[in-house]
């Protein structure tokens, strides 16, 4: 009897043991782990767009003019004193293409407003008897207008890695300035004879480079702000050819001002990327059986 108790008993348990592990088989496998991706990482390669602030440091230089009616600096004796240009802001647009981790291109258009232009010249002139060649007088005209600028640039940029968030770049870009001075205004100083001269608006074009660096920090996977210094060359404006008051006689030079322009920028921005958003894991879910 108690054979046939042990026997039965150890039935049940089999019995028992099956069942469960037909249970356990029935359940479906948890889903994988997986990790989460980092905040703000980069897809390898992804359309942009970008649009950026700042201010600019102007270095005007070479000053040096022609003239309409064939004179030049030596045949007037002419020295030219320094020349400036106001410092204007930057409002620009861009879009670009990231091509991997390491390189991304982009074309930007810019504006940047107008500046205050100003310079001076001293000179011998035989239509004026106050400083007539050879007297060792100068008859000294001051000039003054504003100018401003558009700067369309194609850029390259190396982006050196990325460190919890951040990543510096250097880059290099080419293109082209369309820039417009006007109010020009060229009034005498010596003599004070109230002599005084104006030039039309002129527009011009010309080929620019620049230099840059900086740095972007992810906000988001897909928002990025970028900080960087950039140094442009924009070359060489001119001014429209200046029109006397006074055209007795054939007496006005139609004096025509060159000056060469650079600029070192400071420009804050934002760049948004065609990258999916970052990953959320969210609360755990717990699931009862």
């Amino acid at each position: 009897m108690g054979r046939f108790k042990a026997l039965t008993f150890a039935s049940v348990l089999a019995l028992g043991a099956g069942q469960a592990a037909q249970a356990a088989d029935l359940l479906p496998p948890p889903p994988p782990l997986e990790a989460p991706p980092l905040r703000g990482a980069v897809e390898d390669s992804g359309f942009y767009l970008r649009v950026d602030a700042g201010l600019a440091n102007t270095n005007a230089s070479g000053l040096r003019s022609t003239f309409g009616d064939g004179s030049t600096t030596a045949s007037l004796g002419a020295t030219t004193g320094p020349v400036s240009l106001g410092d204007p802001t930057i409002l620009g647009l861009g879009a670009g293409y990231q091509f991997n981790n390491w390189f991304r291109a982009d074309v930007t258009g810019e504006y940047r407003n107008a500046a205050n232009y100003h310079s001076s010249m001293k000179y011998q002139s035989v239509y004026t008897a106050s400083c007539l060649p050879g007297s060792g007088l100068y008859c000294t005209d001051e000039y003054t207008g504003v100018a401003k600028a558009g700067l369309f640039l194609a850029n390259g940029y190396l982006d050196m890695g990325s460190w919890f968030g951040f990543t510096p770049y250097v880059g290099g870009g080419v293109g082209l300035t369309v820039y417009q001075t006007s109010g020009v205004r060229d009034q005498s100083i010596y003599p004070l004879d109230g002599s005084v001269g104006f030039a039309p608006n002129y527009t011009g074009t010309n080929f620019a480079w620049a230099l840059m660096a900086g740095v972007g920090y992810h906000i988001t996977a897909n928002l990025m702000l970028d900080v960087g210094y950039r140094y442009v060359n924009m070359g060489a404006f001119k001014t429209g050819a200046i029109a006397c008051n006074n055209q007795l006689n054939g007496s006005c030079h139609w004096e025509v001002q060159h000056f060469d322009v650079a600029s070192n920028d400071v420009r804050i921005g934002l760049r948004w990327m065609d990258a999916p958003a970052a990953y959320d894991p969210g609360l755990p879910v717990r699931a009862k059986y």
